[in-house]
């Protein structure tokens, strides 16, 4: 999953933004749309800094 997040990772600084977390959607298959990518955005961004760390997108992937 590391190298997943890291693929999607444009700018290399270990956090994902909404138009990254936007193109991984896409590639992964899962045809959203713009209002729905933005509401898994909000919900993944556990810590609502903006931004969806690994840690976050781990536990969207292995929900607790």
């Amino acid at each position: 999953l590391r190298k997943d997040f890291e693929a999607f990772d444009r700018n290399q600084d270990g956090l994902m933004e909404q138009e990254e977390f936007a193109r991984f959607l896409h590639a992964v298959g899962a045809h959203m749309t713009e209002e729905e990518c933005r509401s898994g955005f909000r919900e993944i961004d556990t810590d609502q800094d903006g931004v969806i760390d690994f840690e976050e997108f781990l536990g969207w992937w292995r929900p607790v």
